[in-house]
């Protein structure tokens, strides 16, 4: 027997917590106990099998201690090939325009004004539907997500026909159909709201705030005199109240997170049916690096989480049962031009694109890159050996072709860091048990 490579001891309040990277499982010991597996990872589980039997069984039921036989990395590998090849759902992210109404100062998109979806290009991305319903007998579910740009500029002419007859064709091949758009929320109305609920389609939306009203409008403003807080706090209030899930996505650097203590507070008057369909999910700005931030960000999501909501932070997201839809042989990003990307974290310059849809409906993948992305994992030795692996995994699979044939770390190799991402996993753990508990 041996202990699995995958533990993670970390200290959690008085105690410390024993999290398994794998199986997601975790313990809190006492601080002997602790000392009684850093000695069995030196000296052999068999030691422990003596000193404390009944520890030692249940770390063996509980798969800390499992088999010697067991190769970890290997079953590892099997279940991200299956998670990221899986045939029964496909992902589908458009931009109808790369236009945007913001000029936000830490977006690395190039706006294109005037840009957007012909007739020509929405029939090729129904064709496309077809095709992928028609080639896919196992699909049973597809997603549609609206990014951009801002995917609500055009929403009349362009996204509305889209989705009524992509629901159309899925309904017809008995494919479920989930919409979502990642928004800045400003462009949100009531008719809008009455489209989707007469539809019978229920999506989700991703909108940001950059910190409470005074410090938003800095960063999201319609002019000079008119920030943009008031009416998207509005719209995400109407998109719950009509019962549309809504992530509030925090962007904080180090001199507004201190703001975003406010935020919950306006939404304080809704109802607990409306304020079920709101969560919090904070990310820090990609250009901030400056400072360690980690405990004002706790305490900012404990005054969301005290309101009523979920929070998350970005730490916290598994980058393998939750891998990135860039990962998944099912999923592609397709411009409002017909460029075909897999990744929506860089800018759509055309000489980014991997792809293109052709006028039959069908991707053309450019220099096999579908087949070289599907087996760019497990290459990059230092992930090879990290406990944190089967949450981590090197990140997203454009991070591993951006470091292709090159050692990296997501991380720096800092362990602090990793420490510090195996406690946020234990707290997501824990809220989701205690909101399981509730409910």
């Amino acid at each position: 027997m041996k202990l699995s490579r995958y533990n993670n001891i970390v200290p959690y309040k008085s105690k410390y917590a024993l999290f398994n990277a794998f199986s997601k499982k975790v313990i809190f010991i006492e601080p002997l106990l602790k000392d009684l597996l850093e000695s069995a990872a030196h000296h052999g589980v068999e030691e422990l099998a003596q000193v404390h039997p009944q520890f030692y069984d249940y770390l063996c039921r509980h798969e800390f201690i499992i088999d010697d036989s067991v190769d970890e990395l290997e079953r590892l590998k099997e279940k991200v090939w299956a998670i990221d090849n899986a045939t029964h759902t496909f992902q589908l992210i458009i931009n109808p325009t790369m236009n945007c109404n913001f000029k936000c100062w830490y977006c690395y998109e190039t706006h294109i004004k005037n840009s957007r979806l012909s007739e020509e290009g929405v029939a090729r991305m129904l064709r496309f539907i077809q095709r992928t319903v028609e080639q896919n007998p196992d699909l049973r579910h597809f997603i549609i997500s609206f990014f951009g740009g801002e995917p609500l500029l055009y929403f009349e002419r362009n996204v509305k026909p889209l989705i009524s007859e992509a629901k159309r064709l899925l309904q017809e091949a008995g494919v479920s159909l989930s919409l979502h758009f990642t928004t800045n929320g400003y462009l949100i109305n009531e008719a809008m709201i009455d489209f989707f609920l007469k539809e019978g389609l229920l999506p989700s939306f991703q909108i940001t705030l950059d910190g409470d009203e005074q410090t938003h409008n800095r960063v999201r403003y319609v002019n000079e005199k008119k920030g943009s807080y008031r009416e998207i706090v509005h719209n995400i209030k109407q998109l719950a109240i009509a019962g549309l899930g809504v992530s509030v996505r925090i962007n904080y650097t180090a001199a507004n997170i201190a703001s975003v203590k406010q935020v919950p507070y306006d939404f304080a008057e809704l109802p607990a049916e409306a304020k079920s369909h709101i969560s919090f999910s904070f990310h820090r700005v990609w250009q901030d690096t400056e400072g360690d931030v980690k405990e004002e960000v706790a305490a900012a999501m404990e005054v969301v989480r005290a309101a009523g909501f979920p929070a998350i932070e970005q730490s916290a997201v598994d980058a393998v049962e939750a891998s990135c839809y860039a990962d998944k042989r099912q999923s592609a990003v397709i411009n409002y031009n017909g460029d075909v990307y897999k990744c929506t974290a860089r800018d759509f310059k055309p000489e980014n694109r991997v792809g293109y849809l052709a006028e039959t409906g069908e991707i053309v993948w450019e220099d096999d890159h579908l087949e070289k992305r599907m087996n760019i994992k497990f290459r990059n030795r230092p992930c090879l050996s990290c406990r944190i692996q089967p949450l981590c995994n090197g990140g997203c699979s454009q991070q591993a072709i951006e470091h292709v044939g090159e050692d990296y770390c997501v991380y720096n190799g800092d362990e602090r860091e990793k420490d510090y991402v195996v406690i946020q996993h234990i707290e997501r753990i824990l809220l989701a048990q205690t909101h399981k508990a509730v409910g």
